[in-house]
C-alpha cells in the first residue's frame, strides 16, 4: 500500500513538474505592463479593416484618442513626426480612434484631414476595444514591443521625447 501511495505521489509530481515546465514561459494576454497585447481587427480610415498584428515584428506604438479630447489632438503632430523619424528602424505608431466616443461620426475624420494624419487610424466602432482594455484616460498610449508585450503604458498626452526615451532600447 506505502509502494502505491509513493508512486502515486511521484507520478503527481513528475506531472506537476511537467505542468511548470511547459506553462512557465507563457505570457498572459491583457492590457497591463508585462502582459501581450491581444490582437483586433477593426476598421480602418480609408482602408479595409485590419489588425494589430499587421504591425507584428515592429516596435508599436499603439495610441488610444478621440476628436473632442485636447490632448489627444496636441499630441498627434509629434506622434507623425516620431513616425517620420524611425520608420526605417520598424517603427509603427498606430492609433485607434474612440469611435463610440465621438460626439457624431464625421468628427474623428474631420480630424485626420483638418490635421492631414499620416498614421494608420482604425476606428473602434461599437466600444468593444474600448471595454476591452478597460480605457479610463483619454488618450492612452501603450509601447508593446516586437513580441507584442506591453513595455509602457502612458494615460494622458506624450510627448516626441516620452516616446523616444521608451522606443530607443526595444529598436
Amino acid at each position: 500500500m506505502k509502494k502505491l501511495r509513493t508512486k502515486m505521489i511521484l507520478g503527481a509530481c513528475v506531472i506537476l513538474a511537467i505542468a511548470v515546465i511547459v506553462f512557465a514561459d507563457r505570457q498572459q494576454y491583457g492590457n497591463e505592463k508585462g502582459m501581450v497585447m491581444e490582437d483586433f481587427q477593426l476598421p480602418m480610415y480609408e482602408q479595409d479593416e485590419g489588425q494589430l498584428y499587421d504591425y507584428k515584428g515592429d516596435v508599436i506604438v499603439l495610441n488610444l484618442w478621440a476628436s473632442w479630447c485636447k490632448p489627444c489632438r496636441d499630441e498627434m503632430p509629434e506622434l507623425m513626426e516620431l513616425q517620420a523619424d524611425y520608420t526605417e528602424k520598424s517603427l509603427s505608431i498606430v492609433t485607434v480612434n474612440m469611435q463610440k466616443t465621438e460626439r457624431t461620426l464625421n468628427d474623428a475624420a474631420e480630424f485626420i484631414e483638418e490635421i492631414d494624419l499620416t498614421l494608420p487610424v482604425f476606428f473602434d466602432e461599437d466600444g468593444e476595444l474600448l471595454e476591452r482594455l478597460d480605457v479610463r484616460h483619454m488618450p492612452t498610449t501603450y509601447i508593446i514591443d516586437r513580441e507584442g508585450e506591453i513595455k509602457q503604458i502612458f494615460m494622458g498626452e506624450v510627448t516626441y521625447e516620452m516616446i523616444e526615451e521608451e522606443i530607443e532600447p526595444l529598436l
